[in-house]
């Protein structure tokens, strides 16, 4: 059966670790390195200067969620909100709002605005047909 060499670094972390100890080479002559994995934190033992991670799916995910989660903390500062203006530290990326009261009061004032809006020429056009069909009166 076929070994990755992945496969052989995770089954032979005993003989890299004799090999680290004694001389810093393999019997093939290449360098071994003594790292600190970044997804879990383990002590591993590579021929491989670049690696990062001793179980690169699974410990690559971990580190990356975790540097993800980071960032997104990082980024996510605290904001007004657009309804009252009190200070508040959002849990969403898009949040604008304190509360659900208050994104709630802001969504009852448009939507009154907008119906408000939406009637007003109905009103001015009556008006101005009710100007122009006035009779005028007797006599001008």
């Amino acid at each position: 059966m076929y070994m990755t060499n992945e496969e052989w670094k995770q089954n032979n972390q005993d003989y890299l670790k004799e090999s680290y100890e004694e001389t810093g080479f393999t019997a093939g002559g290449y360098a071994v390195h003594k790292l600190i994995c970044g997804g879990c934190g383990r002590v591993f033992y590579t021929t491989i200067y670049t690696k990062k991670y001793c179980h690169s799916y699974w410990c690559g995910n971990q580190a990356n969620n975790r540097r993800q989660r980071e960032y997104r903390q990082m980024r996510r500062q605290d904001l007004v909100c657009q309804c009252c203006g009190e200070k508040f530290t959002p849990k969403r990326a898009d949040a604008r709002y304190c509360s659900n009261s208050c994104r709630q009061k802001v969504y009852r004032k448009r939507v009154t605005d907008a119906a408000s809006t939406q009637n007003e020429h109905i009103v001015f056009r009556t008006v101005s047909r009710s100007v122009e069909n006035q009779v005028p009166p007797p006599g001008t």
